[in-house]
């Protein structure tokens, strides 16, 4: 497996344990998955083995959880080694990189400059490297004095785009980093990484899986079962969707999904746990594929921006009959911060060259 065979792709991130279903649905998709956790490799190897051809990464998931490893306690090489020798792009085990912390960064860069490629220097990073426009310069200048391919995991207590610098440092980052950039560990907001550039992203299967969470004093909240809305461009709790559903039936064209899940039923009637997230996924690989099949980097960007608009037009119809509804913070972000680049706005150039761009791949075989 190559770097390039991962170049435009929406890859699914998802648990050892539910590798299996989610492979299912990469095939459909004709894309890949990051395995995430201890025992990743093992996975990978059986999912090998039963004749998976899509893309895989192998994600170690030491950067998070309450006992989670810091970056400064380095990177194991025969991780690394030991993906290669199953064929693929190895992605480092690297701790968690609180800001500013630059022994541990140069550490993981380091390790992978020295490396035989190809590796990917996995860099799970706090929201506030991208906070002070100083920091977020220097944090990029390290990365292109390496010159090695990284891979972006970013700490949110709740959604890390929900945060206008975050948005900002990222495009930045994009648009100045002379290296490839994956986005991992994501929600919509892998969508919007591909349109404005990124080399390729990932979508979780689960709300752990969209951010890394933050450690804190008290109990880590128990995520809410939920399912992606695609004209709302999120995921909503089950439990909020079922009420929405009953008290405004004028809306119901909003529910209503024809993924391989859904089968043109309301999303009401998803069950929690894998029905959800397996709907979730059909859904956002499909609208991945809309968004991307414009031939050119500013339809890319412009059609992302017309589908924050239009989903920001649709929350607030339905805040107009369901007071209790919430607007994401997210969408006006996106729109706050870029802008329409076929009407005049900016352009961030694309970090795929011509010949890597993958909008539709074909069914891998054999």
């Amino acid at each position: 497996m190559s770097l390039g065979e991962l170049a435009g792709r929406l890859l699914i991130q998802c648990t050892t344990a539910q590798a299996s279903a989610a492979a299912r649905v990469a095939r459909a998709h004709s894309t890949g998955l990051v395995v995430t956790g201890g025992d990743a490799l093992t996975v990978a190897r059986q999912l090998k083995n039963s004749g998976f051809r899509g893309p895989l990464l192998c994600d170690a998931n030491r950067y998070s959880g309450t006992k989670r490893v810091v970056a400064g306690r380095g990177v194991n090489l025969a991780w690394c080694r030991e993906q290669q020798a199953l064929g693929l792009v190895a992605l480092t085990d690297s701790g968690y990189l609180g800001c500013q912390n630059w022994p541990g960064l140069w550490s993981i860069l380091s390790a992978v400059r020295n490396q035989r490629p190809p590796v990917i220097a996995l860099l799970p990073l706090a929201a506030a490297w991208f906070r002070r426009p100083t920091i977020r310069a220097a944090l990029i200048r390290q990365i292109n004095e390496h010159g090695v391919p990284v891979a972006l995991a970013i700490e949110h207590a709740a959604d890390p785009f929900g945060v206008q610098y975050v948005i900002e440092g990222f495009l930045d980052l994009l648009s100045t980093a002379r290296v490839p950039v994956l986005l991992l560990r994501s929600d919509i907001a892998a969508l919007a990484a591909l349109c404005h550039g990124a080399y390729a992203a990932a979508i979780g299967t689960t709300s752990t899986l969209r951010h890394i969470y933050p450690i804190t004093d008290g109990p880590v909240p128990r995520p809410q079962p939920s399912a992606f809305v695609t004209p709302l461009l999120g995921h909503h709790r089950l439990s909020t969707i079922a009420d929405v559903v009953r008290e405004t039936p004028d809306l119901a064209q909003h529910w209503d999904c024809d993924c391989d899940e859904c089968a043109g039923h309301s999303l009401d009637r998803l069950a929690a746990g894998q029905s959800a997230w397996q709907h979730s996924l059909y859904a956002q690989l499909r609208l991945s594929a809309q968004l991307l099949r414009t031939p050119t980097d500013e339809g890319r960007r412009s059609s992302w921006h017309e589908h924050c608009s239009h989903a920001l037009n649709v929350h607030e119809e339905i805040r107009g009959q369901f007071p209790r509804w919430r607007v994401p913070k997210r969408l006006e972000n996106w729109l706050t911060v870029t802008d329409d680049p076929l009407l005049g706005g900016r352009n961030v150039p694309l970090q795929v060259p011509r010949q890597q761009r993958r909008v539709i791949h074909p069914e891998q075989r054999g």
